[in-house]
């Protein structure tokens, strides 16, 4: 039988994911963890979910973008979750990537930090980015971006579902024999992020990308090093991020150089009195990590850092950070 989101994938273009899992992955050494990883980079939306089945019961941290894809995600998972039912949601942070897939895995008590739960409201709902992305000016950068990179997304089939437990610091929770420990290392990539441990797994969400340019909308950078070296502290074996192929403790070092390389050009292109578009401009030209994807991201790693460094009460919104990455990338 053809597989309607392959052949969906196929008809809308280059943002289709061209192998979506049709398996879970067994993470090597680590009993009842396994992992739902769309390959690619260079695309939005596509987020690593991890399962952690034991005994009688499973969990999954994070949930996809849309329902094709958590159903998708559901059906790869069948094998191993044989006549079980998924008890515990766990989402990194409240982006629509890691929860809009919430409402297929109903009675499940979804797990998010205190702070990522406060901050819903500030989230496009799934039904606001099906507008945002068939109803915004199809001329405008932010209109042109919006379909070209997020209009393979069926966001009118998902609804959301708030978290339904919250924790500040850190909360331990079982799944079967499996101790799954959370901390909260937010804001950073996001106001309300988490880290979940799993023995020596480390599920890192969005603070670690592993292949393209990272957007991190709240920032500033210093944060998201300090969770990147919150988890080297844990001393994982296995460490899975965000997006992109799960690593090693050297592979999130590399990550790291780039971090505190992009903190600390940013910060000299500042102080210079360069604007945050000059600034993008001029690192792009320097060749700034030009083999990673998604380069237009840096534009919104740079607006974050320029308002934490101007010292503004808040950092600007999801949808301005986007239209600055649409217009450069058009420009």
């Amino acid at each position: 039988m053809p597989d309607p989101v392959r052949e969906r994938g196929a008809r809308i273009g280059e943002n289709a994911l061209m192998n979506l899992p049709t398996q879970l992955t067994e993470i090597p050494g680590a009993d009842g963890l396994f992992l739902w990883a769309p390959e690619g980079t260079g695309l939005w939306g596509y987020a690593n979910c991890l399962w952690v089945i034991s005994g009688p019961e499973a969990a999954v941290i994070d949930t996809p973008y849309d329902g094709p894809l958590t159903r998708a995600m559901i059906a790869a998972a069948q094998p191993r979750l044989g006549n079980r039912t998924v008890g515990t949601v766990v989402n990194t942070h409240a982006n629509g990537d890691h929860t809009f897939g919430n409402y297929l895995f109903p009675g499940a008590d979804i797990i998010a930090t205190r702070a990522a739960r406060e901050h819903l409201h500030h989230e496009p709902t799934p039904q606001e980015m099906h507008a945002l992305v068939n109803q915004s000016a199809a001329d405008s950068p932010l209109g042109r971006y919006l379909r070209e990179h997020f209009g393979v997304f069926d966001f009118a089939s998902a609804r959301l579902v708030a978290p339904t437990s919250t924790f500040s610091g850190r909360h331990t929770f079982a799944v079967g024999e499996t101790e799954v420990e959370l901390i909260e290392v937010g804001p950073a990539h996001h106001v309300g992020d988490l880290v979940a441990r799993i023995g020596d797994v480390v599920c890192a969400g969005d603070v670690f990308f592993h292949g393209d340019h990272p957007p991190h909308w709240a920032g500033p950078l210093q944060n998201v090093i300090n969770a990147c070296d919150l988890i080297l502290d844990l001393n994982p074996r296995v460490i899975i991020p965000g997006h992109g192929r799960p690593t090693d403790q050297a592979g999130l070092e590399e990550h790291l150089v780039y971090l505190r390389t992009a903190q600390r050009e940013i910060r000299l292109r500042f102080e210079a009195g360069m604007t945050a578009e000059k600034a993008m401009d001029d690192l792009v030209q320097r060749d700034f990590y030009p083999h990673l994807g998604l380069p237009e991201r840096l534009m919104i790693v740079i607006a974050v850092e320029y308002s934490h460094l101007g010292g503004a009460s808040s950092s600007p919104t999801v949808l301005e950070l986007a239209g600055q990455a649409a217009a450069w990338s058009y420009r």
